[in-house]
């Protein structure tokens, strides 16, 4: 018999690990970029075929050799996505949050992945299996769009850190780092006025992203400080002249 611990997030309260409702309308899934502006009763349907989960900061939402076999929604706290290399070392690919989702390759690809999912701090989270959603999509073809397209930007997302690789240097791929933070910061927030962000990882995790050396990186940011790009305040990173910074990444 599941867990049932009662919990209480912004006012509702759910069983963690259980089904928030089966009612119409979910809370939890409206923000997602995925779901946004599509027919209410698609939205509703994926409510009603999903589950609540909770999980506390350094708690797994998926393993390496388990099945990506669901699509799972993000409406509360940020995840970070990693894969060991052979000597055992993390390999951090890529931070999501609020409104963002994974899971979506592993709908037409159910094999097991290579990929760790980890709760950076308390998470909520919304999953739909993946029998439910593809029936769902076959219905909806807005639904199916989507789907495509979040896959689409996945590879997107792919294509661009290759060629940070490529063709730029590290204090170039810093840059674009920054404000690939900033953006998101912005998107959450929904506004364009904030000029901060906390990335919530060591230099040794924005190193891997980069695929660089922490000292590279520790190096980079001071550099960029000390050229009026930005200021470094403990752990939040303030953009002073963002558009020098986009110049800066886009050389």
């Amino acid at each position: 018999m599941p867990h049932r611990q009662a919990l209480r997030v912004e006012g509702i309260r759910f069983l963690s690990r259980d089904p928030l409702h089966r009612g119409p309308g979910c809370w939890y899934i409206q923000n997602s970029r995925m779901l946004q502006h599509l027919d209410e009763r698609t939205v509703e349907a994926v409510a009603r075929d999903s589950a609540m989960g909770v999980f506390k900061a350094g708690e797994l939402l998926h393993e390496a050799g388990s099945p990506m076999n669901s699509v799972t929604f993000i409406s509360r706290g940020r995840v970070k996505v990693y894969r060991l290399s052979r000597d055992g070392k993390q390999q951090t690919i890529v931070l999501l949050g609020p409104g963002d989702a994974f899971g979506e390759i592993g709908l037409v690809d159910s094999r097991a992945q290579d990929l760790f999912v980890e709760a950076q701090d308390e998470v909520v989270v919304c999953r739909t299996n993946r029998e439910a959603f593809l029936k769902l999509c076959s219905r909806d073809p807005a639904l199916a769009l989507r789907l495509a397209e979040a896959m689409g930007e996945k590879l997107q997302e792919a294509r661009e850190q290759i060629a940070d690789f490529a063709f730029r240097d590290v204090r170039g791929r810093v840059a674009h780092l920054v404000l690939t933070l900033l953006e998101r910061e912005r998107r959450l927030a929904g506004t364009d006025d904030i000029d901060s962000v906390m990335p919530g990882l060591t230099h040794s995790e924005l190193a891997e992203l980069i695929g660089t050396r922490r000292e590279s990186v520790t190096l980079a940011l001071n550099a960029l400080e000390r050229d009026g790009y930005l200021r470094i305040e403990d752990r939040t990173l303030v953009v002073v002249d963002l558009a020098g910074l986009r110049d800066l990444a886009e050389a």
